[in-house]
């Protein structure tokens, strides 16, 4: 997986620290996230999220949440079908 950490309009910054590391340096991306779910890579374009620059951490949101639920209930319900 790729992600870009070029400053761009879709980066800016967040009001919390992480809770990994405590940095003050996470801020907001819309960026390509790969989950890895029983050994298979799911990737997702243009996932907006929080991301720490110090220790790479991940935030995600409710918005992300559902696209990723989504996404895996659509998979199982393929495997039964």
């Amino acid at each position: 997986m790729s992600s870009s950490l070029r400053k761009s309009p879709n980066r800016r910054p967040s009001h919390g620290a992480c809770p990994t590391c405590g940095s003050a340096r996470v801020v907001a991306v819309v960026e390509q996230v790969a989950l890895r779910i029983r050994g298979q890579s799911i990737r997702f374009d243009k996932i907006p999220h929080e991301k720490c620059e110090s220790c790479g951490e991940r935030l995600f949101g409710v918005e992300a949440s559902k696209r990723f639920d989504l996404a895996l209930s659509l998979r199982k319900r393929n495997r039964a079908a």
